[in-house]
């Protein structure tokens, strides 16, 4: 120790200076139980645990450690091999999964087959009634051909009624019993005859035109009551698969 602290009472020095002089102070034992209470005691200080801060810091990096640790032991443990119960219900499930799938998939495509059928069902219904009504327009045209045809016979029938009166007239003339000539009555009789000609001529054409539009109007029919039938053939395939799928839906 520097001389200029041995002068210097105990209190005023500094602190590694104090720690010195006890320690000389407690060296200065007489006997062997001083000595060893000196030791103990000593010792005693030496095992004291740190301050607060050390302790907590102390404590989180003791318990870090220990996690992991405890994580290392958890990853190098061997793992763990399963039983066959537990292989045989993994199998269970997946066979129970397939099957499920393999269901979904045979109803999916049971109801695809029935919307086409409903689909091409209803396509073919359209072309039914479009047929239907074409063939139903040519109908009313024909009728009214027809209707036509017949003004026209009843024109050429007047014709031929006023050639009879004048072929009438005409024998009366030979007797002198009209104003008009034999001549001008012929004539007249020859107009009436053109007319009435004509006009047969026109009825004639109605009804052909009438028999031709009947005839297109069977041939419609004819489609519409093919296409209806084909119509009607899908839309019982449609029902057909429509009913296996709920089957199946409800089977499983």
């Amino acid at each position: 120790m520097p001389e200029e602290y041995e002068n210097q009472p105990i209190r005023s020095r500094p602190f590694c200076q104090k720690r010195v002089v006890i320690m000389k102070k407690d060296f200065q034992k007489n006997s062997d139980d001083d000595i060893d209470a000196f030791l103990a005691r000593k010792k005693s200080s030496q095992s004291t645990t740190p301050k607060e801060g050390s302790n907590s810091t102390y404590g989180k990096s003791k318990q870090s450690q220990s996690d992991r640790a405890s994580s290392k032991s958890q990853d190098d443990e061997a793992p763990r091999e399963e039983t066959d119960e537990e292989k045989d219900d993994q199998i269970r499930v997946a066979r129970t999964g397939r099957a499920a799938a393999e269901a979904y998939q045979d109803v999916a495509v049971l109801r695809k087959k029935a919307h086409e059928h409903s689909h091409k069902a209803a396509q073919l219904y359209h072309k039914h009634k479009a047929n239907q009504a074409r063939g139903q327009k040519c109908s009313s045209r024909a009728v009214a051909h027809r209707e036509k045809s017949d003004d026209r016979h009843a024109k050429a029938k007047e014709y031929r009624i006023k050639i009879k009166e004048y072929e009438s007239e005409l024998s009366g003339a030979a007797e002198d019993k009209t104003a008009l000539s034999p001549e001008a009555l012929q004539n007249k009789i020859a107009a009436l005859e053109r007319k009435s000609a004509k006009q047969e001529e026109i009825a004639r054409k109605r009804e052909h035109a009438a028999a031709l539009q009947t005839e297109k109007a069977a041939k419609f029919r004819s489609r519409a009551a093919k296409f209806l039938e084909k119509s009607r053939l899908h839309e019982s395939e449609a029902r057909m698969f429509t009913k296996r799928a709920d089957n199946l839906e409800k089977a499983g």
